[in-house]
């Protein structure tokens, strides 16, 4: 007869976590497309323009966009996977507290951006 297993008190903490985790995957990929796709809409811009081969001065914001994307996607990701860590180290722990200051600069940082973006359309 097998003995059980200790039961977790905090099985559903865990899996909290995990689907903020999945939560984060999810976005950092979508930055990381968005990113690809406006790079890659920049090389239809060179062709609709009939620019030169070795001429980017039309599409050089947009190349600067997409790779800034891409970059924003991945550190996303490894700031995700940080705080699922961490966020798992101290449920276990039974030390964890809210990250309130982080949660307020980061939605700050998105409604600057938000704002930029809306002045640069203009």
């Amino acid at each position: 007869m097998e003995k059980p297993l200790p039961k977790n008190r905090h099985v559903t903490e865990h899996l909290a976590n995990e689907r903020t985790l999945l939560g984060w995957i999810r976005t950092a990929i979508a930055v990381m497309t968005l990113g690809v796709a406006i790079n890659r809409f920049s090389l239809f811009l060179m062709e609709v323009h009939q620019l030169a081969p070795g001429s980017r001065a039309a599409n050089l914001h947009a190349e600067t966009v997409g790779i800034g994307l891409v970059v924003l996607g991945i550190a996303l990701m490894c700031g995700a996977l940080w705080h699922y860590r961490y966020v798992g180290r101290t449920i276990e722990s039974e030390t964890y507290r809210p990250a309130n200051l982080i949660l307020v600069l980061t939605s700050l940082a998105i409604v600057a951006m938000g704002g930029s973006a809306l002045i640069w359309l203009f």
